[in-house]
């Protein structure tokens, strides 16, 4: 008879079950607003009292001087101007680890073969010459389309 009467009228939740999980979810909630509170306030003072930070040394005109000469440099990477910072980047590699008495580096250094990279690198720069052939085309593509019809 007890198990036909909770089929007909199933016991709810008791109402100490009740009010202990909406304390503990009251609980919950305070403890993570006090982890919130912690954490911008933490963050805060870093922000505000950074002393090694790049705004406290250059000028707003020196901060865009080196924004525009790193864009200067991003658009010679491929270019002449990059060769000569790419060639001083390798030879300082290459000194740094010649004398390496490590077996892995020593095999890295032996099945290095400067004339295949120099190959390599001349058939990524016909690679770009070549994607930049096709965006072009692609783009007069694109302006012939979307202009309006003559008819």
């Amino acid at each position: 008879p007890l198990i036909m009467q909770n089929l007909v009228r199933p016991n709810g939740p008791r109402q100490s079950d009740t009010a202990k999980q909406q304390l503990a979810a009251a609980f919950s909630v305070v403890a993570l607003a006090l982890c919130a509170v912690v954490f911008v306030v933490s963050s805060g003072a870093q922000v505000d009292g950074a002393e090694d930070s790049i705004d406290n040394i250059l000028t707003p005109y020196e901060r865009q001087s080196l924004a525009v000469a790193a864009a200067r440099e991003t658009n010679l990477v491929m270019g002449a101007g990059q060769e000569g910072t790419d060639a001083s980047a390798i030879k300082a590699a290459w000194a740094t680890f010649k004398d390496s008495k490590d077996e892995e580096v020593l095999k890295d250094l032996s099945a290095w073969d400067p004339k295949e990279e120099e190959a390599n690198v001349a058939n990524a720069i016909s690679d770009m010459k070549a994607l930049g052939l096709e965006t072009k085309a692609e783009g007069l593509i694109l302006k012939k389309l979307a202009q309006p019809d003559r008819r």
